[in-house]
């Protein structure tokens, strides 16, 4: 190798570490946009999950953690067709050819490390058939072996009597688990 490329090299290391994960700012809107009062930040996905459980208060339900035969990248894919969850690059393109004002949730993720591990958190659909209710949606999805490991956590207004009726949280929690496969 000779100094020219070690030079070249060094350089595009040395840049990266300036890397600016919210684009130069266009990621990080300054609003008055807070986290939906229903997500309780810090107190996802406990250590142990055996059981569904659902907290009225805060109208979240988390899902028992889920070992899927189903591989990581299969699972990112199922999520993102389902519930129409949006990739850093998808937002950042809408922005610059359809709406430059589009906001995203203050809690918004979308972590990825191909083959390995997904974290997607926003606000998405229900997809329930005659409800048009919003839910806050947190995903992740862990490689193991052949499969995953994965967590879910939704949340949906606690005041809206349709939405936190047992039977759309059933319905929700079943539309959830269709993408772990078996």
């Amino acid at each position: 190798m000779n100094i020219a490329a070690i030079g070249f090299i060094a350089m595009n290391i040395s840049a990266c570490t300036g890397f600016d994960p919210s684009l130069n700012g266009l990621l990080n809107i300054d609003t008055n946009i807070a986290m939906p009062s229903q997500v309780r930040p810090g107190n996802l996905y406990p250590d142990k999950i055996s059981a569904t459980t659902y907290s009225k208060e805060s109208g979240c339900t988390v899902l028992p953690i889920h070992k899927s035969s189903v591989d990581v990248d299969t699972l990112y894919g199922r999520a993102m067709a389902r519930f129409g969850f949006k990739s850093l690059e998808q937002i950042t393109f809408y922005r610059k050819m359809v709406d430059r004002t589009y906001l995203v949730d203050q809690g918004y993720k979308h972590e990825k490390q191909s083959g390995a591990f997904y974290h997607l958190a926003q606000t998405v659909s229900s997809g329930i058939s005659g409800k048009s209710g919003a839910m806050w949606l947190e995903l992740t999805f862990s490689k193991n072996g052949s499969g995953s490991d994965v967590t879910a956590e939704f949340c949906i207004d606690a005041g809206d009597p349709v939405m936190s009726s047992n039977n759309i949280r059933q319905q929700i929690s079943a539309r959830i688990q269709e993408i772990f496969g078996t």
